[in-house]
């Protein structure tokens, strides 16, 4: 399958970071997960994942400290979920779509309140852009009321837009304006918007 250039955000499982980041002036991040236990591996794995949410790229050793720490390491169920999420991310930064998915839906088995791992897989629905599927899970990382779920209402008011749903999009945005008021992402998202209306229905 061949990616967009776009860049949405990652959720790592940690101290979450969501937020769009555009390649070419589309999506946003991803999320890592902070792991507790002191192993070696799982923790490495964290520090892979939260660079590759970042920049969007990553190798595959990387993903050797992650796959150490689930099969031999003993953590605890929050843990495994974390691991599994991060290693999640590396795949989605290696272009393996199909395992990233098995591992965020892994994870979501073992922490199913943790609403961003729906942001991440959203992501990789957008980037595949089978935006229906996109909008479901952005929708349920929304009523998860998912940390920082101003990135959530960011990617599915791209995903909306996307499918050519403008309104929708717009309550997207302006909902993500409230939420962050500080920020300047969703009144550009919004002006982005009405400049695509006008040119398709010039008055």
């Amino acid at each position: 399958m061949s990616q967009p250039r776009v860049y949405l955000t990652l959720i790592l499982c940690c101290p979450l970071l969501v937020i769009a980041q555009d390649r070419s002036s589309n999506f946003r991040d991803s999320t890592s997960m902070v792991v507790m236990t002191e192993d070696s591996g799982a923790q490495s794995c964290y520090r892979a994942a939260s660079i590759a949410a970042r920049i969007h790229y990553s190798s595959k050793k990387e993903l050797e400290s992650c796959s150490y720490a689930l099969n031999r390491s003993a953590m605890t169920q929050r843990d495994r979920a974390a691991t599994l999420t991060n290693r999640g991310i590396i795949f989605m930064a290696l272009g393996e779509y199909d395992a990233a998915i098995q591992d965020f839906t892994g994870a979501l088995k073992l922490n199913p309140e943790f609403g961003e791992i729906h942001v991440n897989i959203g992501n990789i629905y957008f980037l595949d852009s089978e935006f229906d599927k996109a909008i479901g899970e952005y929708s349920a990382a929304i009523d998860t009321k998912a940390a920082r779920v101003h990135i959530a209402h960011i990617n599915r008011g791209m995903a909306y837009e996307n499918l050519g749903d403008f309104d929708s999009a717009e309550k997207d945005y302006r909902e993500a304006m409230i939420l962050i008021p500080d920020s300047a992402l969703p009144q550009l998202k919004l002006d982005q918007l009405f400049r695509k209306k006008a040119d398709i229905n010039p008055e």
